[in-house]
């Protein structure tokens, strides 16, 4: 088959395989995807946005500047379609796009058994299959960084400045490529002499262009650094995904990982050699190993980096025994062990999918708040509601949303206090949700995460009246 074909093949493979597990349920799975949906959808209609009224009590509402207004811009033609669907679209779409882009990497570079070992990033964690369900980033993260080596490999120094803007005004990560970019850099002094200062121009010149063309210049230059110093990457006090595993947690998740990282050590010490390019996918394999231990959120980079390191290295010590028997046994065994661990994961998927898929539930209190509360009235909520009651309805104004840290950075006394309320370990008897916001309203679900903020609620209940209710949540109306 014609590596044309073989691609193509890959990427209708891939999408049929993502468009099943995106339909498993018939909305938007996750939180954040509500969100960026909804946000395109505004662009769509008026243009970019200059201020956030909508989470008042965060860092956005003071200084708002979207440092992933590509990612928006990329949604905005799946707006066309009812938001919902749209946003699953994209989903599978930019899923599809990480796992082709992928494989035609493995292909190019020539590594034997290139769809089983896009086939085994794709099954080796059913925590991060169920991460390429949500319309984010993430996926086109993965592909700009494969790109990045790919270019780099090639000296395509244009196409790999070109990809350095993409990578700026796409997410916050793209630091990670300018370690990937150093580290090769650095790896291209230690095997060959040679310093090459186009490697680390290009993507720098990249980089400025991608800040400075940002249309929240130079604002998105302040909301960068408080992403990635005070909020997600290197300091997010909150949000469980960027919190560590427990330890049996965490090795239920990455043992395939571990495994994989000691094959390909195992490989490395028979071959008693190591290439550049291995060493690249060795390092950044340790490097995501360490901080996934201390942030769940970084097994995305981990997982694909630790396949790369283990197909590059195999491929080289493979050739020894390609015509040995013995070896062609363990790769009919392999085939077998990754349709064992597809499966298995796959049931572990819809668990994944399930549990967290219960947003929609508020739809009815949602529609009762679009058609009965006054426009840009403040409503008091639990953080995790927003991206949904925001989707459903942006003309009011919510008072916590798209990242507590947000709120924390806000008002670090005030935010105690809402965390306080929502754990149930308030001790004075002082009604702070009126005393620090003064809602017009206060929205309820009725789940785990809202057990608190509803007795709380009870207990000062002469400072609110009810005005809807069902199974699912409560509206209540401030006195």
């Amino acid at each position: 088959m014609q590596t044309k074909n073989r691609i193509t093949f890959a990427f209708v493979a891939f999408l049929i395989i993502f468009s099943i597990m995106q339909f498993t349920v018939p909305d938007i799975i996750g939180f954040d995807g509500y969100y960026h949906i909804k946000i395109a959808d505004i662009i769509k209609q008026h243009g970019f946005i200059k201020e956030f009224p909508w989470a008042v009590y965060t860092i956005f509402s003071n200084n708002y500047a979207d440092i992933q207004i590509l990612f928006k811009i990329l949604l905005i033609p799946f707006t066309f379609f009812d938001l919902n669907f749209g946003a699953k679209i994209a989903s599978i779409l930019f899923s599809t796009i990480a796992f082709a882009v992928f494989y035609w990497f493995l292909t190019q570079n020539k590594i034997k058994y290139a769809f089983f070992w896009t086939l085994l990033y794709l099954f080796t964690s059913a925590s991060l299959m169920s991460r390429f369900l949500l319309p984010r980033q993430m996926p086109l993260v993965i592909a700009l960084l494969i790109l990045t080596i790919y270019f780099l490999q090639r000296k395509k120094y244009l196409l790999l400045a070109l990809t350095s803007l993409i990578f700026v005004l796409l997410h916050s990560s793209f630091v990670f490529q300018l370690i990937l970019i150093s580290l090769y850099f650095i790896l291209e002094k230690i095997f060959f002499k040679k310093f090459d200062h186009k490697i680390l121009l290009y993507p720098f010149i990249g980089v400025i262009l991608g800040l400075v063309i940002n249309p929240y210049f130079p604002s998105n230059i302040s909301m960068l650094y408080a992403q990635i110093f005070k909020v997600n990457l290197l300091a997010n006090l909150f949000n469980v995904e960027w919190k560590p595993w427990a330890f049996f947690e965490f090795m239920k998740n990455n043992i395939l990982v571990l495994l994989y990282f000691l094959v390909s050590i195992f490989i490395l010490i028979k071959n008693k050699k190591i290439t550049k390019i291995q060493s690249l996918y060795f390092s950044l394999t340790i490097f995501f190993l360490a901080y996934t231990i201390l942030s769940r959120r970084m097994q995305e980079y981990l997982v694909p980096f630790s396949i790369l390191a283990f197909a590059f290295l195999f491929n080289d010590f493979s050739y020894k025994f390609n015509k040995d028997k013995f070896f062609k046994s363990i790769k009919i065994i392999a085939v077998l062990v990754l349709i064992f661990i597809g499966i298995g994961n796959f049931i572990l998927l819809r668990d994944k999918v399930i549990d967290n898929d219960f947003l929609y539930n508020y739809d009815n209190c949602a529609e009762w708040m679009k058609n009965n509360i006054p426009k840009n009235s403040l409503i008091f909520t639990n953080a995790y509601a927003f991206p949904y009651l925001f989707f459903k309805n942006s003309d009011l104004t919510y008072t916590h949303g798209i990242d507590l840290t947000y709120s924390y950075l806000y008002n670090p006394e005030q935010f105690e206090r809402y965390m306080s309320i929502l754990q149930g370990t308030v001790k004075e008897d002082i009604d702070y949700i009126v005393k620090d916001y003064s809602p017009d309203y206060v929205f309820s679900g009725k789940v785990k995460q809202d057990v608190q903020l509803f007795n709380y609620i009870v207990e000062h209940k002469e400072n609110y009246k009810a005005v809807y209710e069902d199974g699912w949540c409560a509206v209540l109306e401030v006195k």
